[in-house]
């Protein structure tokens, strides 16, 4: 497991990665604030994706460590919410720099 901290309100919280496949596409569960979110992160010609199954959830991404510009396009685009959304965009950063 690979802890990340995330911001939550006032406050930093601490969330957990776990890495299933760490080659493109790369499988992990994320963990976080009471939420398990089963990602699959993969790259195409114009750049990344995320799928969130067991949430019904695809969307384009930024680069993994672009936080600002994945978190904005989770939440504008998909229903995660804004605590979610950063909690899975600032994850993804985590993990961008251990895959």
């Amino acid at each position: 497991m690979i802890p990340f901290k995330y911001q939550n309100g006032s406050s930093i919280k601490t969330g957990k990665i776990k890495i299933i496949s760490s080659s493109f596409p790369v499988e992990a569960d994320i963990e976080a604030n009471g939420w398990n979110f089963h990602v699959i992160v993969g790259r195409h010609n114009n750049g990344y994706y995320i799928c969130i199954p067991n949430w019904n959830i695809g969307s384009e991404l930024a680069g993994l460590s672009d936080t600002f510009w994945n978190k904005e396009r989770l939440f504008n685009y998909t229903k995660l919410g804004e605590l979610n959304s950063c909690i899975v965009a600032t994850a993804l950063a985590e993990l961008s720099s251990v895959i």
